[in-house]
């Protein structure tokens, strides 16, 4: 290892402070470190880790502390992976140290902690703090953090009361580091079943082995390139990720696979390892923190083949990386929405270019800015318009729900066991009489039917019958889903929930009824219109547990469950040869929601879901229930026209300037009271059009949108408001955010959240 020569080292720590810190490297340690190595520092009265981010010859700081000790033997960010930190820091407008935080597994953090130790229990003291320290001391087994005895004593002033303490002979402070974990060696076997699972290498057709030859090309070549590959549903867009994978291995370089979901990763595991048996790599936030540090050390030291994981695998840290593949490139699930706000798709593309090695962005329905980026040739566009086999795309139909039924009733919450006549025939209305033959039938012929709806819970809230009062939620705008089974009503957002009752908290009669459906409603309507059929539910409510979502899917594949009601979550990438019929209830329920990208999501979950449908011998059919059989996301979806949804939705971008013809960034402010987050917003508001009229390109270049409160007004407790910035060039509207940053103050009561290219607007 070539290790630069440097009296100092900047390091980062894990903290929103923006500038890394200065420390003097003693003599002992310089032939040690180097860039991105971990080292314990001293902080304040503590000692924590960070990471190397350059070393220096000399410094302007007049004094500096020492780097204490090097935690491992070489970096653990390689070159390439410190670069895409820092390009991260400057692009997402976050501290070196929040992005290093998520890099990292969270047990790489080492941070000493300040014990108080009892001593004896019978030393005098007059200070009645100190008595009180000891009896706390005392209470605990002998010994107890600071930290948490500043908690148990709130409010007092316990650094004099301690050293009177120590001086008596009464307690000791003894420090002790936390973090340091043994790491336990894993094999992917712990994440997989690596047993043959059957599977034979198929046969390409002749547009999978033109899209795999183009991306062997590039690897024999070497360097970078983005591919969007193009594959309908079933097409075998897998099948291409794992030969190009192949391929790679036979460099001696590794790959790494993303997907937008945990969900998704145990059916790709057991296809990687038949593939590549005892070398393949799991990240995700589904495993445990030891699991995760394991993994990671696994990856680093070079044993690992192929590396597979959702959002956050992005950073896996391949000592040599040949190959980046994103699958479902246009999944939402890639963009972090709290802490830093990153996209992993667009990471990914950033880090194969750091990296020199191709990257292939793969989905049946690509995002528009993907699809744009090949149109002006930034990408490289590869397709695959056929299924595997030649297997016919399902049959696609539309059922008009404006002609079907009359206004609903709405559901007793006393009907948890059984549902009476009346709401019986109001749950009735929710599948009509098209899909209901439809599902009878696919039973009968012992196939397989799959059911979505985009809304867990019973019913959408509860209101009165006599008064009109809704139940919402205390700490966000929203209302209160019932979910029947459990009887209690509860909030999506912040997890809030409450016993269902029938009472009204505003007039007092039992008069409270469910309004609208959820998963939960139809999997009683399925199971009472087919009484022999074993029906199953896939949403968060019956996967929450962990495992619960690999076992359902299991049940899935192996043919134990005949109809499948689900949220998004049964939408992607599960190949069921069994499923011939998908019905989509309230398909252009996402239509109405207050952002841009509405029509687009909404074409592309139907096209997903309708996907699942005939993947095997026997064909498909796909049955939608929509209020707007008219519309433009809709119509497409009848001959899975991706084109021609894209043609349509590409003009109302380029008519309003929204992506990919022009860039955002939200600085969205929130606090705990509505007036000083407003207050604060139009000021930040006023600051920044202030600034961009004394600015000729910001006048020229950007539109400032708002303040407005957001769609969802109050989160979690905290109202919000935001601001939203819209240009051409996203250089300038970083600048813009990074002044607002800067000129920003930031208090306990409000905080500013900047997120360039947002996806979430709610």
């Amino acid at each position: 290892m070539n290790h630069q020569a440097g009296n100092f080292a900047h390091v980062i720590i894990p903290s929103p402070l923006k500038e890394p810190l200065t420390y003097r490297v003693p003599i002992e340690l310089k032939e040690f470190v180097c860039a991105g190595m971990r080292v314990l520092i001293p902080l304040g009265k503590r000692k924590i880790s960070g990471i190397i981010l350059e070393l220096t010859s000399e410094t302007s700081l007049t004094k500096t502390r020492d780097v204490l000790a090097v935690l491992d033997p070489g970096p653990i960010l390689d070159a390439p992976l410190l670069k895409l930190s820092q390009w991260i820091s400057r692009y997402y407008l976050a501290s070196l140290g929040e992005v290093v935080t998520t890099v990292l597994p969270p047990s790489s953090r080492v941070e000493s902690q300040r014990i108080v130790v009892a001593i004896s229990d019978s030393v005098p003291t007059e200070n009645l703090l100190g008595k009180k320290i000891l009896d706390v001391v005392l209470r605990e087994k002998g010994q107890i953090s600071v930290k948490a005895l500043t908690r148990k004593l709130s409010n007092a002033n316990l650094s004099n009361a301690l050293e009177q303490l120590q001086s008596v002979g009464a307690v000791e402070i003894r420090e002790r580091l936390s973090g340091q974990r043994r790491r336990k060696r894993t094999s992917s076997s712990e994440f997989g079943d690596l047993s043959d699972t059957g599977q034979e290498k198929l046969v390409l057709s002749a547009e999978q082995h033109e899209a795999l030859a183009a991306v062997n090309a590039r690897l024999k070549k070497g360097g970078f390139a983005t591919f969007l590959l193009h594959g309908v549903t079933g097409s075998g867009k897998t099948e291409v990720y794992l030969r190009a994978m192949e391929c790679v291995r036979k460099t001696g370089r590794q790959s790494l696979i993303l997907t937008p979901e945990i969900s998704l990763t145990p059916q790709l595991l057991d296809r990687l390892n038949v593939r590549f048996p005892g070398k393949v790599g799991v990240l995700h936030s589904g495993l445990t923190g030891a699991e995760r540090w394991a993994q990671w050390w696994q990856i680093k030291r070079g044993n690992i083949d192929v590396v597979v994981g959702a959002r956050s695998a992005v950073f896996a840290p391949l000592p040599e990386l040949g190959l980046i593949i994103v699958d479902e490139e246009h999944d939402g699930s890639y963009k972090q929405d709290e802490g830093l706000r990153y996209n992993g798709r667009d990471v990914a593309v950033v880090r194969g270019k750091f990296s020199g090695c191709p990257v292939i962005l793969g989905s049946a329905t690509p995002s528009l800015e993907s699809y744009e980026n090949c149109r002006q040739g930034r990408y490289q566009f590869l397709e695959i318009s056929q299924r595997v086999q030649q297997r016919p795309l399902p049959s696609i139909e539309i059922v008009d729900l404006r002609c079907q039924f009359k206004p609903a009733d709405s559901t007793s919450i006393g009907g948890a066991a059984h549902l009476r006549p009346a709401q019986k025939r109001s749950a009735e209305r929710l599948i009509s009489q098209p899909l209901g033959d439809a599902v009878r039938r696919n039973f009968e012929n012992k196939r397989q039917t799959l059911i979505f709806l985009n809304r867990r819970g019973f019913a959408n809230f509860l209101q009165c019958k006599l008064c009109g009062y809704v139940w919402r939620c205390s700490y966000c705008s929203v209302t209160l889903t019932l979910h029947l089974r459990r009887k209690v009503v509860r909030c999506h957002h912040c997890d809030f929930s409450r016993p269902a009752t029938e009472l009204c908290l505003r007039c007092g009669n039992e008069s409270l009824a469910g309004v609208g459906v959820g998963t939960e409603q139809i999997e009683k309507v399925l199971q009472d219109l087919v009484p022999k059929a074993r029906v199953a539910r896939m949403d968060r409510d019956t996967t929450s547990k962990r495992g619960s979502h690999e076992e359902l899917i299991r049940r899935w594949q192996q043919g134990d469950i005949d109809i499948l009601i689900g949220t998004q979550m049964i939408t992607k990438g599960h190949d069921v040869s069994g499923v011939t019929l998908v019905g989509a209830l309230l398909a252009d329920m996402s239509l109405n929601l207050p952002d841009f990208r509405s029509a687009e999501r909404t074409f592309q979950i139907l096209s997903q879901v309708a996907g699942r449908s005939g993947r095997g011998d026997d064909p498909g059919r796909v049955i939608i229930q929509t209020y707007e059989p008219e519309h433009y996301a809709i119509q497409p979806l009848l001959t899975h026209d991706y084109k021609g949804f894209f043609a349509a939705e590409i003009e109302f971008r380029r008519t309003l300037g929204y992506p990919p013809f022009g860039r955002l960034v939200n600085l969205r402010l929130d606090g705990l009271k509505a007036e000083n987050v407003e207050a604060k917003a139009k000021a930040m508001a006023s600051k920044l059009r202030e600034t961009q009229s004394r600015t000729p390109k910001y006048r020229e270049q950007i539109e400032i949108l708002g303040p407005t409160p957001a769609p969802i007004e109050k989160l979690r407790n905290r109202y919000r408001w935001q601001l939203l910035l819209k240009g051409k060039q996203i250089g300038s509207l970083i600048e813009l955010a990074n002044l607002a940053r800067a000129t920003f103050t930031r208090l306990r009561s409000v905080r500013m959240h900047i997120d360039v290219d947002p996806y979430n607007m709610l």
